[in-house]
């Protein structure tokens, strides 16, 4: 909460419980991250001390697809910025949703997905 502003409708300021606290995670250079991606940084148990979400900025390579993978403990969380990605999910990754700039997309945890770029001359991002 911003001293000498009203809080929001509907918005509790963060309290600081259990050792938590409210972090900035500064962007770092891009790296091949274990699911085949780039990323740059991300909100995580890592980086940030997060118990329950995994949010990250990474960049998808032109005609790439990354690994199957989950995320155990975690809810993750994605806001698209620019080119488009299938998301691949569900027993036999059969499901299918499309993400395109602007959207945001929740995947549970320990669902199991692929990201797979749909452009074969764009990254995503």
């Amino acid at each position: 909460m911003t001293p000498g502003r009203p809080p929001r409708a509907g918005y509790d300021p963060v309290v600081e419980q259990g050792g938590t606290e409210v972090k900035v995670v500064k962007p770092g250079p891009e790296h091949e991250v274990p699911r085949g991606i780039l990323g740059g940084s991300e909100v995580s148990q890592a980086t940030a001390g997060a118990h329950n979400i995994y949010m990250a900025r990474f960049r998808v390579p032109a005609g790439a697809r990354s690994r199957p993978h989950y995320h155990a403990n975690c809810e993750s969380a994605l806001y698209m910025l620019s080119g488009r990605i299938a998301i691949r999910y569900g027993e036999h990754l059969e499901q299918s949703l499309e993400v395109v700039p602007g959207d945001l997309l929740y995947v549970p945890p320990r669902e199991t997905h692929v990201v797979e770029n749909l452009s074969d001359n764009e990254p995503a991002d």
